[in-house]
């Protein structure tokens, strides 16, 4: 097969036909959705659709499913990260492919990563399940609260109490480990701070920021040292650091998304919003969405739903345009908050007052 991956080849023999994505989807009696995400790489085409598939083409079941592992580990990460949830036969079915990859030593390294992350996927989508499960069972239960709000918190990611179940010493040895072998890793020094900040373990974040430092500065220098003051109670100390941070570095949208970032750990929403849209403005196409999706948030947070919203609808902006993603769950995410915030707008305007039972409620 040539360098044209299986979706790319769908989509040239269809266009050799003159045919549309619609007229296809129509033909296999499918949706063009489905016909869209087959060429994108999103996803492949149900096995039992291949003899028909082919014969519209004008082509083989073999020639038209011929890829390369490189191009199925390609659509694998595409499907990662457009798709929502996976079927449980294509979970099993790259599973097993990626088990085996991970035997070849010249695939080895990128076949390992893709099925860590198959694997963080599928617990993502079970805790997305367990969510809404645990929030009925809080209130169908109430004298076992107990059990069905640690389900929630394990599925939504919440605070736990207990120190013993919320230190990150083992990752912590690791990354430890890591760097000891590999002191040039720049980002194994972030992750390492990180955990260590959040555990409340200062020296030791001195100690390895230090470190990294002599690897060469950059914003990070003082985003981490700023961290590392307020953990040990040093506000103002630490907003000076982050002040500093993009004084050094004005034209670094990271430098402005991160101080947004500290300031929005502090409920400071107005200030960190005004940072998010700076950084926005300062980013480089293609543009990532991190900012307009964390301003979206913060609108949520204050009961702004209609400026939620619209930020929300500017992350798609972004998708679409920077991107050229018109599907996926890059799209369906930020969809679904939508539709959410719009329930709760209307959930919360006040019920317009009629005089008589059947009569159209007027408004005073």
């Amino acid at each position: 097969m040539s360098t044209l991956d299986f979706g790319g080849r769908i989509k040239t023999l269809r266009l050799s036909k003159s045919m549309t994505q619609e007229q296809l989807a129509q033909r296999l009696r499918v949706s063009p959705q489905a016909v869209s995400k087959w060429e994108n790489g999103v996803t492949l085409p149900d096995i039992q659709l291949l003899p028909e598939l082919s014969i519209l083409l004008g082509t083989s079941i073999d020639a038209l499913f011929s890829m390369t592992d490189d191009k199925r580990m390609e659509r694998i990460d595409n499907m990662l990260w457009d798709q929502r949830f996976l079927s449980r036969e294509e979970f099993e079915t790259e599973e097993r492919f990626l088990k085996d990859k991970c035997l070849e030593p010249d695939a080895q390294a990128r076949a390992t990563l893709l099925l860590a992350e198959l694997y963080c996927k599928r617990a993502r989508e079970y805790r997305e399940l367990a969510s809404p499960l645990a929030r009925k069972a809080i209130g169908l239960l109430p004298e076992y609260d107990k059990a069905a709000h640690t389900a929630l918190f394990e599925a939504e990611g919440g605070v736990f109490p207990d120190w013993n179940d919320i230190n990150h010493h083992r990752t912590i040895e690791f990354y430890k480990d890591f760097i000891a072998r590999h002191p040039g890793q720049r980002r194994a020094y972030l992750w390492l701070l990180d955990l260590l900040i959040d555990d409340g373990r200062c020296p030791e974040a001195r100690k390895y920021l230090e470190k990294m430092n002599r690897l060469g500065e950059s914003y990070h220098s003082d985003l981490y040292l700023g961290m590392i003051l307020e953990k040990e109670g040093k506000p103002e100390e630490a907003a000076a650091c982050w002040e500093r941070m993009t004084q050094k570095d004005p034209d670094n949208w990271q430098s402005w998304f991160a101080r947004a970032d500290r300031l929005a750990k502090r409920c400071a929403y107005p200030e960190a919003i005004a940072l998010y849209e700076k950084a926005l403005a300062l980013s480089p196409r293609p543009r990532f969405t991190d900012p307009v999706n964390a301003i979206a948030q913060l609108y949520e947070i204050q009961g702004q739903y209609e400026k939620a919203i619209e930020f929300y609808q500017k992350e798609i902006e972004i998708v679409r345009e920077d991107w050229n993603e018109t599907q996926g769950e890059a799209i369906d995410e930020p969809l679904r908050n939508i539709a959410r915030l719009k329930e709760k707008t209307a959930e919360s305007r006040p019920l317009a007052c009629s005089s008589s039972p059947g009569r159209r409620a007027l408004p005073f």
